[in-house]
């Protein structure tokens, strides 16, 4: 026995067990009979076989239903009861065929040309019609393993063709058993080789390769053991193998010791076939328990339904009664819960508001970029650009608006960062050194707008005549808030402004040189929207300071 795939099937049934899940519960009573085949205990794996088909058949047609009829098929033809074994091999491929599954007709196909060798040997003696029969299942099986791609299906299918060309002493035989090995080998099937192996040495003693059978042999004997197999067909093949390889070289007594060793391991079967059945009725036992705990749980569940449902209808008339005892309370708070869904459908409708502005003017963006791309004079296009970064900077605004945690403010720190770094990211100018000292500070939408076209020129401005040529560009911006005014300060180190074109001061009422920019008209015309004051300075030693204070 296996103790690894035997402690696998005990899991797998305690979690089907555990989760009440029958289809978790046929699969474990599955793995139970495979382990049980390869120990060669056929009768207590025939018992695992029907308990698990007991549980699959009203599921209807699947897979794992024909695949359960192929197994007990196997397990007829091996006990010798080879009209059953057909019955459960037609139902196999019948139940494939309704499921659509090409893997259950694979399985199907298999089992009924093997059930055909084992009907009568007189196609090893010449009978053609018994031949092609086992030919002819055996070949749709290999077709659908390669439509499938299956490796290990078409490896299975050469390593039955080697076989059976064996048996009728076909040269095609070694090629045959040959390929299963390599594509065995190719996906890593250690455990199957052993069997391989052993096929490989039987077609090798018909044809008389006496050395090769008995390297093959060695061969099949170490990977069985190095595997840590225990397989009951494959031991008892080595064993009868060996003792016909002796047979043929003449030597007797190493012949004897094999069959002594076969004989041992028939001994053994019968046994096995003994302690099975005893096994079996106290497995019986242990299910019809388990059964009988499950149906007790049923009850126990049906019990409790029942009473949480009285406990439903009985909470259901209390809750009436204090609803109709409470109706004044409840029409008050109804009218609380109005009131509030009113605010939230506001806060929703100025949300959408933002957006749909914001979404507006992205708009207007990507249109005032598509029409600068199409104009041939630079002066004209770069006008153009400059009024698509002043959209933008809206944008930017209307978008801290819906996106922000106020509702109809800007928190002015994440707006000047964003809206700078777009500027920036649009001149492509080289890296420069931001640098942001910015109060916690948070703007109406009715301030944000000016202070966000104000910086929009600024920095503007820096990416045309501060950052080209300057080996190292900085640009600062600082803002704090003083006595219920903001104070905001634009720094950067270029070359400085030209002050025949700039307003050397501003005040409340400001003086302005004759020479104005649209930009500088742009600047003076949000200052006085903002009902504050700005100036333009010189940095020491090259640069341009812009200070402006308003009331926040």
């Amino acid at each position: 026995m296996q103790p690894e795939r035997l402690q696998k099937a005990r899991e797998l049934e305690q979690q089907a067990l555990a989760r009440k899940d029958t289809n978790q519960l046929a699969e474990a009573y599955y793995q139970y009979g495979r382990t049980y085949v390869f120990v060669g205990d056929y009768l207590a794996s025939q018992g695992y076989f029907l308990k698990s088909l007991r549980l699959l058949d009203p599921r209807g047609d699947t897979f794992e239903l024909s695949r359960i009829y192929v197994r007990l098929g196997e397990n007829e033809s091996r006990s010798g009861r080879p009209a059953d074994a057909f019955r459960y091999a037609n139902l196999a491929v019948s139940v494939a065929h309704r499921a659509r599954s090409l893997r259950g007709l694979g399985l199907g196909y298999g089992l009924l040309a093997i059930l055909h060798q084992h009907k009568s040997d007189s196609w090893m003696h010449g009978n053609r019609a018994a031949y092609d029969s086992i030919m002819y299942y055996q070949q749709k099986k290999g077709a659908i393993y390669r439509s499938l791609n299956d490796t290990l299906g078409i490896a299975e299918c050469s390593l039955e063709l080697g076989t059976l060309y064996t048996k009728v002493k076909d040269d095609r035989a070694i090629p045959r058993i040959r390929e299963a090995y390599d594509l065995m080998l190719l996906i890593h099937r250690d455990r199957l080789l052993a069997n391989v192996m052993l096929r490989l040495a039987e077609a090798y003693l018909v044809f008389g390769r006496l050395q090769l059978a008995h390297q093959a042999l060695l061969e099949a004997e170490r990977r069985y053991v190095a595997n840590k197999m225990d397989d009951y067909d494959i031991l008892m093949g080595l064993e009868q193998t060996f003792v016909r390889y002796y047979q043929a070289t003449g030597q007797w007594k190493e012949a004897f010791a094999h069959q002594q060793k076969a004989n041992a391991l028939a001994v053994n079967q019968l046994l096995s076939d003994r302690n099975g059945t005893i096994a079996q009725l106290n497995v019986q036992y242990e299910t019809q328990k388990k059964e009988t705990l499950l149906e007790a749980q049923k009850r126990e569940l049906a019990l409790r339904t029942k009473t949480l449902e009285t406990q439903r209808w009985l909470t259901i008339v209390i809750a009436v009664l204090l609803v109709l005892a409470a109706g004044a309370s409840v029409t008050f708070f109804r009218l609380y819960r109005r009131n509030q869904r009113i605010s939230r459908r506001n806060e929703q409708l100025v949300r959408e508001q933002n957006h749909r502005v914001k979404n507006n003017l992205q708009v207007i963006s990507s249109l005032l970029n598509l029409q600068a791309k199409r104009l041939s004079d630079e002066a004209a296009r770069t006008a153009v650009g400059e009024s698509q970064l002043r959209v933008q900077s809206m944008a930017i605004l209307h978008q801290r608006l819906y996106d922000g945690e106020r509702l109809a403010e800007a928190n002015l720190d994440e707006f000047i960062r964003e809206l700078v770094e777009g500027v920036l990211r649009t001149y492509g100018n080289p890296p420069v050194q931001l640098s942001y000292n910015i109060d916690p500070v948070y703007l109406s939408a009715d301030q944000a707008v000016p202070v966000g076209l104000i910086l929009n020129e600024l920095t503007t401005n820096a990416c045309k005549y501060a950052f080209p040529g300057n080996e190292h560009p900085l640009f600062q911006i600082d803002c704090y808030l003083r006595a219920n005014r903001l104070h905001i300060r634009v720094t950067d180190n270029g070359p400085g402004l030209d002050q025949s074109s700039v307003p050397v001061a501003r005040t409340s009422e400001p003086t302005v040189l004759k020479r104005e920019s649209f930009g500088m008209t742009l600047i003076k015309a949000q200052v006085n929207q903002l009902r504050g004051t700005y100036r333009f300075d010189t940095n020491q030693p090259t640069g341009t300071v812009f200070t402006m204070e308003f009331k926040s």
